[in-house]
């Protein structure tokens, strides 16, 4: 699960891969769409590098295979590079546990081979930087002034650049963890994406109730700070934004009305990278679906409670709604366990590190305690079919949201079953109501 992970972080942190013709080329739209993701563009940015990885082990041409999907190879280069650099830097503070690791030894076939390429590798550079020095003619063809040997030059650096990476990767490596990218499982796949939403939240936006959710019509989506940002032409869900629509409603594409208070078990949120600002529209990039209920509860730095808990105000600008007390309680139960065990594994693993950085480290059995204990409430709590209704909180709406300090509350038995040994419940000094958590205020 790792190995994914630092993949797609590497992707979203490089520029990226599509070139202006990618998305009107119609060959490059074709050879590109087995590598595309229902589940939004960071696993086709995954899918991509783990297809380039596997035609460079197969010993094919990655250059030819880049351009015929209108994709900069360049980038590919810059990820793995990147993927290599998170990847030491987790294992230098102990945070990445590789357990045994395994050398593998070179057979005197390999060894002549990596001999001969290092030479190549030499030679090649030599003449780049001979060429360099000559003269280079402009001739004109078809109208059009061109250098005469620039493309041999750019084969050579691509040639440079495949050598380099071959040196310095291990290949057969690299194709291992690819093949296993392609057996994911739901389960595997929602635990990616709440993963990366430890490190995208805030960054979400809920659908508009008016969208069409047809091909060549704008969708419309609103995050907290900015209404009516619209998707950005090179997501998979610009083209196809059917991929969108709430997964109740089965081939029908419903009416505003039909989703006013619709319970459900699937409602969804978009993660986005970033959000790019031009003079005409706002566009989300970089999107990827993610599970409503999961990702806003684990993740908001403000969650507001009514006295059942079947109302909760995240962040102060989503509602979502049980219609059963008995199922909130459990469910916010639940968050603050999964909180609450999150944010004790990171501690411990960050002690961890912090006693042992000269020592030959391992985790210490707390930590393995925790980590045991998060993946199996966590792959729980994702695999939930709880029913609810998700909304937008209007600003005017917050003006009255709050009963405010200094109101008696009573004695509500599901107050006492919340508050645990650890925390005060204290009253929220301008909300009301008891806090619970630093991040949770209850009634």
């Amino acid at each position: 699960m790792i190995d994914p992970i630092l993949s797609i972080t590497a992707a979203m942190s490089v520029q990226s891969p599509f070139t202006n013709r990618a998305y009107t080329d119609s060959d490059a739209i074709a050879a590109r769409k087995p590598l595309e993701s229902v589940h939004g563009d960071p696993f086709t940015l995954l899918n991509a590098f783990d297809e380039w990885i596997e035609v460079k082990a197969q010993g094919l041409g990655t250059r030819v295979w880049s351009r015929r999907r209108a994709l900069e190879e360049q980038r590919f280069y810059e990820m793995t590079k990147l993927k290599r650099q998170f990847r030491d830097l987790l294992k230098d503070h102990h945070l990445l546990d590789g357990g045994v690791s395994r050398q593998r030894y070179l057979t005197s076939d390999e060894r002549r081979q990596m001999h001969g390429e290092r030479k190549r590798l030499n030679e090649l550079k030599k003449q780049k930087m001979n060429e360099r020095k000559k003269r280079k003619i402009l001739t004109l063809e078809d109208e059009d002034f061109k250098i005469s040997d620039d493309e041999q030059d750019e084969d050579k650096g691509d040639d440079i650049k495949d050598l380099e990476f071959r040196l310095s990767n291990d290949l057969n490596q690299l194709q291992e963890t690819s093949n296993q990218s392609r057996s994911f499982t739901l389960r595997d796949i929602n635990l990616i994406k709440i993963i990366l939403c430890s490190g995208l939240y805030p960054q979400v936006a809920i659908a508009d109730d008016c969208n069409t959710y047809k091909r060549d019509s704008e969708q419309a989506f609103h995050t907290r700070n900015k209404p009516f940002v619209l998707l950005h032409p090179t997501s998979i869900f610009a083209s196809q934004p059917e991929l969108l629509m709430p997964k109740d409603s089965g081939d029908k594409r419903p009416v505003p009305s039909e989703l006013k208070g619709l319970l459900s078990s699937k409602h969804e949120l978009l993660a986005y990278v970033s959000l790019l600002e031009t003079n005409n529209k706002p566009y989300l990039v970089n999107t990827m679906r993610v599970p409503a209920l999961q990702t806003v509860s684990l993740f908001s730095n403000s969650i507001d409670t009514n006295a059942e808990c079947t109302r909760l105000i995240c962040d102060g600008w989503l509602e979502i709604k049980f219609p059963a007390a008995d199922t909130a309680e459990l469910i916010v139960s639940s968050v603050i366990q999964l909180r609450s065990t999150w944010q004790s594994l990171l501690k411990v693993r960050l002690q961890d590190t912090f006693e042992g950085i000269e020592d030959d480290h391992r985790v210490s059995p707390r930590a393995q305690q925790l980590e045991r204990l998060l993946a199996s409430k966590l792959t729980e709590f994702l695999n939930s079919d709880v029913l609810y209704s998700l909304r937008r909180v209007h600003a005017a709406e917050m003006q009255r949201m709050y009963i405010g300090p200094g109101k008696d509350t009573g004695n509500i038995p599901m107050m006492s079953r919340l508050i645990r040994g650890d925390t005060e419940g204290k009253e929220h000094p301008v909300k009301g109501g008891v806090q619970v958590t630093d991040y949770l205020t209850f009634n």
